[in-house]
């Protein structure tokens, strides 16, 4: 009894023991080489002899770990991995004390030290709210830049304007490394970037200023794009210049140079071209190398740009940076469009042909300041802008009834000068107090003014004697300007470590005024003398808005959530006059503001669902009683009856993606209802001229939804990616056509394939298929209903042997089901370039064939609630373009011209020691 007495008091102690050992913590930070922290990094420990995994977390929004575990007497190893920036690995002896690695900084691009091993890198990697594509996992033709690397991205969408959409999101900011680059918006960097030298792509939630500075959760349907560059191009200088000369005297050139030292960057960039136009995309033609933001989506344009971009970071508390732009841009067109245009009893068809030149100068001056000192911080961005622009237009067109009898016929020989100037600021305050509540404070301020004349001869031929034919040869001064005041104050306190109240109130006032005044020519003085009372007309808008509102807002690692409840008071002052006669009309409104959002987060998942009502008034041209006679076969006139703008807004987004699967998809769900939209109103005379005025209607809605999937894998030095995207729509417009009530239902469906295969540093083959599918079905129309189909099919290969030589093609065919009498519905288009790199890759030169089968075109159908639309407008066809580039880049002291493999990754593994 005494022995088991015994056993059982020595079982407790060594219980008691064991219960009482001591845990051992080992903590640190984790960060990429700008400092920036790295969030969900895996970090483990595990044991040397087998890497059995003892413990792992993953880090936190600050990039902080913490490790808890037992005095470990055998060696052991930590490692963290980030599937963007690397791995680092440190050994232990033994572990019996309590361990603080500090800051942990992963940088690939360093390659000397034994504790860092950069193993393949994924393409795609979701970190909390950001999703980061790796860019050199996209394989891009050489030399091209970010919008031809942005077009390869899984959940990407750009159109021919540059308006850029990610998993059905719309994008309204770029930055560099987290800064701007010429302007606020950043959209230079499209045209301008070399892929080459981008390291990763960033999207996350827009954030206003006042957002970053607070660290609130954004409460923006919008993303922001941030561009984080390789960092062997960031220490030194660079230059890239290519020029180049084809057949058809057609040319094009282009330079970019930057300048880094610590956190100072000069920027150069410039180009001059004459084969921009819609149909170069995916990077080719300065379309996709170079510009200052300008786009052309109809005709060819010649366009000559220069700008300059400065960042630095004067001392620990103050940022500064400044941009200047001048552009000249040339375009011409020839457009003819065969419209149907839609009534509830009839039919009937305008033809129009129409050939433009518009000369445009453009000057962009901006300069942004950020001070941040303890707990206040101040961003302040003032810029000007000016343009001028001359444009002459000669068209002429034709409107037959159903049975084709002719029943009007216009001319017009049209000339427009005219000059822009703007200034805007952007203030942002920010300012936190002890007991960690803070003040915010936000403005923008825009004042703007345009002055133009407008030479117009023209005419209009009724051929029902109930209409009197027109003749215009008359002068227009039209001189516009637009004023908006905006300030927002905001107080937050909180209540607990994640929970924050806020109250605060906006106040803004708009000042607009467009004075049209118009003179006949005199044929027996030769000038301009005669008061053209039907053109002659003025509108004024004074308006304000006063916004009080109180923010609930929450704020967990997993759980974040936000709710703003307002009152918006409004106060508009409409005021205009027409043939002598002058009309006043002062609206107020009391409506009520509400938003909200709510997100859920976890390893591999995010939802987020938001909300929100918004309101606005009509425009004093929908409001007054003033009739615009500009056109030649339409007339509007407003209706001061008109109810405000009231809409329902949701949004539901939905993203996954799995590390270990290398998977992962995105969907995005958005439905909109119109309490109250303010639509046209159109009653056609039996000369097919028009006269629209405005009315309310009750109960248009739009859903619609995008997805997106992705896969990659990799087996040996074969690289495979499946991207499947869907869009769909579904919704009702409702307007008024002859006193009736019309209705569109409008369906869309947009599915769309990509697969590619990279072996090794050699091949590259990309198939892709999209479909775009549209319906309308009417009701109280002639018509029940059309439909159009759009069919795309291409393939790319990008081939690089020797190492030196690159050999690009793309090839596609293009369907469009549904066109006009006369438009083409299919076309081959087939483009190809040869590149080859010398003396130590410092030159490279090339040569390309845009349209080797001669067969593109511009044909494009549009169809809506009120009419269906063909159109073909000028476009570049087949040429030779023979071009030399000269790369020089100087880094750190030391001359680097290394390749980049065609913005291909290193598929092997680098190891080496790390410097911190």
């Amino acid at each position: 009894m005494m022995k088991f007495i015994i056993a059982l008091f020595f079982s407790f102690c060594a219980i008691f023991s064991f219960g009482q050992e001591k845990k051992i913590i080992i903590t640190g930070k984790v960060t990429d080489a700008l400092n920036l922290p790295l969030i969900d990094a895996d970090v483990s420990l595990r044991s040397k002899s087998d890497s059995t995994k003892i413990l792992s977390v993953f880090t936190d929004e600050e990039g902080a770990f913490k490790l808890e575990i037992s005095a470990q007497e055998n060696q052991s190893y930590i490692l963290i991995s980030d599937p963007l920036e690397g791995t680092f690995k440190k050994e232990f002896e033994t572990i019996k004390n309590n361990i603080d690695l500090g800051t942990i900084v992963i940088n690939p691009m360093v390659y000397d030290l034994k504790e860092v091993v950069i193993n393949n890198v994924e393409a795609i990697v979701v970190k909390n709210d950001t999703i980061e594509y790796n860019a050199g996992s996209y394989k891009v033709k050489p030399n091209a830049n970010l919008e031809a690397l942005l077009r390869e991205l899984p959940g990407f969408e750009m159109d021919d304007n540059g308006a850029i959409t990610v998993n059905g999101k719309d994008v309204n900011e770029i930055l560099i490394d987290g800064e701007s680059f010429f302007g606020t918006d950043g959209k230079v960097a499209l045209e301008n970037l070399p892929a080459d030298i981008i390291k990763k792509v960033q999207v996350s939630d827009f954030k206003t200023r006042n957002e970053k500075f607070s660290g609130e959760r954004s409460k923006s349907n919008k993303s922001s794009l941030n561009i984080t560059l390789k960092e062997d191009k960031k220490k030194g200088y660079m230059l890239k210049a290519t020029g180049g000369f084809g057949t058809n005297n057609h040319y094009e050139g282009s330079i970019m140079a930057n300048y880094f030292k610590g956190n100072r960057r000069l920027s150069l960039i410039g180009s001059s071209s004459d084969i921009t136009a819609s149909g170069m995309v995916n990077g080719e033609g300065s379309r996709g190398r170079g510009g200052m933001g300008r786009r052309s989506s109809n005709g060819i344009t010649t366009n000559t740009s220069v700008g300059l971009n400065y960042n630095d970071q004067l001392n620990d508390n103050l940022k500064i940076g400044t941009d200047y732009r001048l552009n000249h841009s040339y375009n011409k067109n020839e457009n003819l469009t065969r419209q149907q245009n839609l009534n509830p009893d009839n039919i009937f068809t305008t033809t129009s042909n129409n050939k433009t030149n518009n000369e445009t100068y453009g000057h962009n001056f901006g300069t942004n300041l950020e001070y941040t000192k303890n707990n206040t911080k101040i961003f302040i961005y003032p810029s000007f802008n000016n343009s001028s622009s001359t444009s002459t237009t000669i068209g002429d067109s034709e409107s037959v009834n159903e049975d084709e009898v002719l029943k009007n016929t216009t001319t017009s020989n049209n000339k427009t000068k005219s000059n822009a100037n703007s200034f805007s600021n952007l203030l942002s305050v920010y300012q936190r107090f002890k007991n960690k509540s803070y003040l915010d404070f936000s403005s923008t301020i825009s004042v703007g003014k345009t002055d133009a004349t407008t030479r117009e001869i023209s005419s209009a031929i009724f051929y029902d004697d109930s209409r009197e034919n027109t003749n215009r040869n008359v002068n227009t001064s039209n001189i516009s300007k637009n004023n908006s005041y905006n300030f927002d104050l905001k107080y937050t306190l909180p209540i607990t470590d994640s929970i924050n109240v806020s109250v605060g109130s906006a106040y803004n006032f708009s000042d607009s005024e467009t004075n049209n005044y118009s003179l006949n020519f005199n044929e027996a003085t030769g000038q301009f003398e005669d008061v053209n009372t039907d053109l002659t007309r003025l509108f004024s808008t004074k308006a304000s808005i006063i916004n009080p509102y109180a923010q609930f807002l929450l704020n967990k690692r997993k759980l974040s959530a936000t709710l703003q409840v307002g009152t918006n008071i409004y106060k508009q002052d409409n005021f205009g006059v027409y043939k002598a006669n002058s009309e006043q009309l002062i609206v107020n409104e009391v409506l009520p503001q509400l938003q909200g959002n709510i997100r859920y987060q976890t390893e591999n998942n995010m939802w987020m669902l938001m909300y929100n009502y918004t309101t606005s008034l009509a425009s004093s041209s929908q409001l007054l009683a003033i009739e615009d006679q500009s056109s030649l076969t339409s007339t509007l006139i407003g209706n001061p009856n008109l109810n405000p703008n009231k809409s329902h807004n949701i949004n539901l987004m939905f993203g996954n993606f799995d590390r270990k699967t290398r998977q992962g998809f995105n969907a995005n769900l958005n439905y909109s209802y119109n309490e109250s939209s303010i639509v046209n109103s159109i009653v056609t005379d039996e000369n097919l001229t028009r006269r629209i005025t405005y009315e309310n209607v009750s109960g248009n809605y739009n859903f619609s939804g995008n997805f997106s999937f992705n896969k990659q894998y990799q087996k040996g030095v074969n690289k495979f990616r499946v991207n499947f995207g869907l869009s769909a729509g579904y919704g009702l417009t409702q307007g008024l056509n002859e006193g009736l009530k019309y209705e569109a239902y409008n369906t869309r469906i947009s599915p769309n394939l990509r697969l590619n295969w990279d072996y090794g540093d050699y091949l590259t083959i990309s198939p892709s298929y999209s479909l775009n599918f549209t319906k309308s079905k009417y009701e109280n129309y002639q018509i029940n209903g059309q439909d159009n189909v759009t069919h795309n099919l291409g393939i790319r290969t990008i081939t690089t042997w020797p190492k030196n030589l690159s050999w690009t093609n793309d090839f596609s065919y293009n369907y469009n089901s549904r066109m006009a009498a006369g438009f083409t519905r299919d076309f081959f288009l087939w483009n190809t370039s040869l590149t080859y790199r010398f003396f130590n890759d410092k030159l490279e030169a090339g040569v390309k064939v845009y349209d080797i089968l001669s067969q593109n075109n511009s044909f494009t159908r549009t169809i809506t609630d009120q009419y269906i639309q063909d159109q073909q407008n000028n476009i570049l066809t087949r040429f030779v373009m023979f071009s030399l580039t000269f790369n020089l880049n100087q880094f750190g002291g030391k001359s680097s011209n290394r390749p980049d493999n065609g913005n291909r990754p290193n598929n092997g593994n680098r190891e080496g020691r790390m410097r911190f």
